[in-house]
C-alpha cells in the first residue's frame, strides 16, 4: 500500500492561486491525498487582524477563503496554516514535509523575465524548494 501523498497550495488571495486549489482539489481527490493550505501575512498584515489567523471566522472572509471552500466543495482533507513573516522563507521550510509545492503564477510583476511569468516568491521557491513545485496559471 502506497504512502499518503501531501501537498502545500501556497495562496496569497489571486486568481491564480484559486486555480491552483481547483487543480491540486482534483488531483487530492483522485489520490486520495491531503493538502495543506498555506497563507502567509506579513508583520503589518498580522498587527491588524481582528481574529487569531487560524480561527476558523479569519480563514473563511480572509484571502484563503476561496480556496478554503474549494477544497471542502471536493472533499479533501485539509489543514489550514497561516504564518506571519517571510512567505520565500516560510514555504521553503515548511515544504520539506511535503510531497509537492503547489502554486498560482501571475504573469504581472517583477523584472525578471522569471519575474514577469512566475513573480517573485513562486520563482523563488522554483529555485530554492528540494521538492517538485507545481506551477498552475
Amino acid at each position: 500500500m502506497s504512502e499518503e501523498k501531501l501537498f502545500l497550495l501556497c495562496v496569497d488571495g489571486s486568481e491564480n492561486s484559486f486555480r491552483a486549489a481547483r487543480f491540486i482539489g482534483e488531483m487530492a481527490s483522485e489520490l486520495d491525498a491531503t493538502v495543506t493550505v498555506l497563507h502567509v501575512l506579513n508583520e503589518e498584515e498580522a498587527g491588524a487582524l481582528p481574529h487569531d489567523p487560524e480561527d476558523d471566522e479569519y480563514v473563511r472572509e480572509s484571502k484563503i477563503g476561496p480556496a478554503v471552500e474549494t477544497l471542502d466543495e471536493l472533499d479533501v482533507d485539509m489543514a489550514v496554516s497561516v504564518q506571519i513573516g517571510n512567505p520565500k522563507g516560510i514555504i521553503i521550510d515548511m515544504s520539506a514535509k511535503y510531497d509537492a509545492v503547489v502554486m498560482g503564477y501571475k504573469g504581472l510583476t517583477g523584472r525578471k523575465i522569471s519575474e514577469v511569468l512566475f513573480g517573485g516568491v513562486a520563482e523563488y521557491v522554483l529555485r530554492h524548494s528540494d521538492r517538485p513545485v507545481l506551477m498552475v496559471p
